[in-house]
């Protein structure tokens, strides 16, 4: 074989193999790995306390935090009344939804399963919290022609940083939001606010 080809195939490898690092390959979403690094960057930065890098943090969108954990409704149904190629048929086009629904610089990712996060930079929990009504509208909305009588819905947990709150606290609030969101009927949005859990923030 060609040297200069073998390179070139190589180095093309290289660049699939990074991408794989980084997007999920069913849809095109962020990997898990790489919104964890996202936000343990983001959380470091917004615990800095001098007055220089608060303004810093506010200008740039730093002063908060808020995550939107979605879950698929009765994934597993769909799954078995339809066949795991609906199932990722549905998995590919809800992602397209909520990836087209939020900001250019919001991350969204595949957290495994049929579940889903977006990170919002610089939101409140308020702000989340319409964030994630929208996108749990335009889901419902969704339609699925291949096969009869599909209707998908999700149901979404959300939870905003606070100082000091490390990123396993705020995944946790974000699950027990959306737990709440589920247990209580799911196709709905709940921020852990409202879950009446208010746990000590570690440090």
């Amino acid at each position: 074989m060609d040297k200069d080809k073998l390179i070139t195939e190589l180095q093309d490898e290289i660049v699939r193999l990074e991408d794989n690092l980084i997007h999920d390959n069913l849809t095109g979403l962020k990997t898990r790995a790489f919104l964890e690094h996202e936000l343990s960057v983001y959380l470091e930065i917004i615990k800095q306390s001098s007055s220089v890098e608060t303004q810093r943090r506010e200008r740039f969108g730093f002063k908060n935090l808020s995550l939107i954990f979605l879950d698929i409704d009765f994934f597993k149904k769909v799954n078995d009344a339809h066949g795991h190629d609906i199932g990722d048929l549905v998995l590919k086009r809800v992602a397209e939804s909520v990836a087209s629904n939020v900001r250019t610089g919001d991350t969204v990712a595949r957290w495994g399963g049929e579940e889903m996060v977006v990170s919002l930079l610089g939101a409140s929990e308020k702000d989340a919290v319409l964030k994630a009504e929208e996108i749990r509208a335009k889901v419902e909305e969704l339609g699925f022609p291949e096969a009869s009588g599909l209707e998908v819905t999700m149901s979404a947990g959300v939870a905003s940083s606070e100082n000091g709150l490390t990123l396993e606290d705020l995944v946790k609030r974000a699950d027990e939001a959306l737990y709440k969101a589920k247990e209580t009927g799911r196709n709905k949005v709940v921020s852990y606010s409202e879950c009446g859990i208010m746990e000590p923030v570690t440090s």
